[in-house]
């Protein structure tokens, strides 16, 4: 099943990443490669808010998961504020599972004991690759 949704996921991104190398954009325009980082540090900074607001992961672990993503996506045209941009992003997330930690104790231990051991994870695993 985990192989299949990867397939199906590595299939829409290539075919994503077709059609916008056979779009032109106007001139002055971001290339599709700075598209394609400010969407990746974007969704980054979602996820690392998640950690830092939800979890509660450890600040330190936070930083070094911004700084694997800065290295990573170098085309960024403006990492610090597409980051600052996901950050805000996420602040509805972060409302949602606030309100359903009074709203309904129960669902959130359920909600957060599944998402932030894998979150934790994910960010162990990026911020500990050969950069």
């Amino acid at each position: 099943m985990k192989r299949s949704i990867s397939l199906a996921a590595a299939v829409l991104a290539a075919w994503c990443l077709c059609a916008s190398a056979q779009t032109a954009l106007p001139p002055g325009h971001p290339s599709s490669k700075e598209l394609m980082a400010a969407e990746g540090v974007m969704t980054s900074a979602n996820i690392a808010r998640g950690a830092a607001d939800v979890c509660h992961i450890d600040a330190a672990k936070v930083a070094r998961f911004r700084n694997v993503v800065r290295t990573s996506y170098p085309d960024a045209p403006d990492f610090d504020g597409e980051w600052k941009l996901g950050l805000a992003q996420a602040q509805p997330t972060v409302d949602r599972f606030e309100k359903l930690k009074t709203s309904n104790p129960a669902e959130y231990q359920k909600q957060i004991g599944e998402a932030c051991p894998a979150l934790n994870r994910g960010i162990d695993e990026v911020t500990q690759q050969p950069q």
